[in-house]
């Protein structure tokens, strides 16, 4: 397959095309392309019904959005064409949202929602799933699975994560290795944390993105005494928790 992009003009005119037309998608010509979409919209329908088959799922957003993200994590990283190179252009995820499955953004976001189809690169819904994946890998499916369904992660976990990351190069291990310890937070320690009104447990993990953000303007993680293991949890043990001691 030939890889196709979006300029953010080219993207501003399918934004246009989408809204006046919908809800029909816009035409494609090459097959590969609309296995691609069949394929996309495919994942996007299984795990959909997974939601609507289950009564355990409490926090449906981000069960769609992070089961979303491995399945199609795992779709790309088989094909031959796809690349880190190519995960690196915002034009490539332009293209996904708004020739190639924009009914499925819009399922999630609604038609007319252009952060996420196109004009923010780290709300493109489907770049910031297969980055999320990525800077969460842990070597495989089962395992990063069993990072990400972690009971305190939501909506707002991806968030912080996704958008303060890249500001002086993404540091692909201390990431990982950030998101490896958040899981591990015990609950007494998310409690502890929550304060104000909303009772946020999430709190934690905007600290330790912080720290994480200051801190890497002005070292490398994998000089740090340890490796980017020690430095992840030495980020956490400045938030208040200290893993070695538990």
């Amino acid at each position: 397959m030939i890889i196709r992009t979006l300029s953010r003009g080219q993207a501003q005119e399918a934004m246009k095309d989408w809204i006046d037309h919908y809800p029909d998608l816009p035409q494609i010509k090459e097959d590969e392309f609309n296995q691609l979409r069949d394929d996309i919209r495919k994942i996007n329908k299984d795990i959909r019904e997974e939601i609507n088959n289950s009564h355990s799922i409490s926090r449906v957003d981000y069960y769609l959005d992070y089961r979303i993200g491995l399945r199609i994590y795992d779709y790309f990283r088989n094909k031959d064409y796809f690349s880190l190179r190519v995960a690196s252009d915002d034009g490539f995820w332009r293209f996904l949202s708004l020739k190639i499955a924009p009914d499925v953004v819009a399922q999630r976001w609604g038609k007319d929602n252009e952060s996420h189809f196109w004009s923010q690169p780290t709300r493109v819904w489907f770049r910031t799933l297969w980055w999320y994946v990525h800077l969460a890998w842990q070597g495989t499916i089962e395992a990063t699975e069993k990072v990400l369904s972690c009971s305190h992660f939501s909506t707002d976990t991806i968030l912080n994560f996704v958008e303060r990351t890249g500001r002086n190069g993404t540091h692909i291990e201390a990431y990982r290795n950030i998101l490896f310890y958040y899981s591990k937070v015990p609950e007494k320690e998310l409690k502890k944390a929550k304060r104000g009104k909303n009772n946020n447990s999430d709190d934690i993990f905007r600290i330790v993105m912080k720290l994480n953000t200051a801190k890497m303007m002005v070292m490398d993680p994998s000089l740090f005494l340890g490796g980017e293991e020690a430095y992840a949890k030495s980020l956490f043990k400045d938030a208040g928790v200290n893993f070695d001691a538990s």
